[in-house]
């Protein structure tokens, strides 16, 4: 016999959970159809079906960046956001817009359903690893604008700044990160810096 009780509990272990005859409902934004299908069978495992018209939404953040793009273009009543992003940044931002839920730095398919239960009942909480941003709110949104590809003229208009406040925000930022040009900073900035570094 299912109880609220027996699925919490089974959240707490690696054992499928059952929510009724069915499942728990949630939405899958996600960018890669047969991932997506594997995600939603394991998922399922674990108690957790996929209906369209679901309030609790999971953003798998694949191809990179697409979880920022999904929370600002949707407005779900509870998001689960899952990056693998190594970018600090990008977390803050993500962050930023609301998400009931946010697991950067790898996880498994049962802290991702903890995770969609957690947000169900109406709790926010981030899991990242413990790096911080060297920047400044202002120099985030910098970083963010340049790694959208608009350049100095056009992220002054939007942040209502001179030219010369962002090229020396854009200064600042190459500073911190250890960066040197616009590319370097984009693909910091969406998490494929290390990949191409090797590391």
């Amino acid at each position: 016999m299912w109880s609220r009780a027996s699925a919490v509990k089974s959240f707490m272990t690696d054992a499928p959970a059952r929510f009724g005859p069915l499942g728990q409902p949630y939405r899958m934004i996600h960018g890669f159809p047969s991932s997506a299908l594997e995600l939603s069978g394991a998922l399922r495992r674990h108690g957790w079906i996929a209906v369209d018209t679901a309030h609790v939404v999971l953003i798998v953040d694949i191809p990179s960046g697409s979880a920022l793009h999904g929370l600002r273009s949707d407005s779900p009543m509870a998001a689960v956001v899952v990056t693998d992003s190594p970018c600090p940044e990008y977390w803050e931002d993500l962050w930023q817009e609301g998400p009931a839920a946010l697991l950067a730095g790898g996880c498994s398919v049962v802290e991702i359903a903890r995770a969609l239960k957690r947000a169900s009942d109406g709790d926010s909480f981030r899991h990242t690893p413990r790096q911080e941003s060297k920047l400044t709110v202002t120099e985030r949104r910098l970083l963010q604008l340049t790694a959208m590809g608009l350049e100095n003229k056009r992220i002054a208009r939007e942040l209502q700044l001179t030219e010369g406040t962002v090229k020396n925000g854009l200064g600042r930022v190459y500073l911190k990160l250890g960066l040197t040009n616009r590319t370097q900073l984009a693909l910091y900035y969406w998490g494929l810096w290390n990949v191409l570094k090797g590391v």
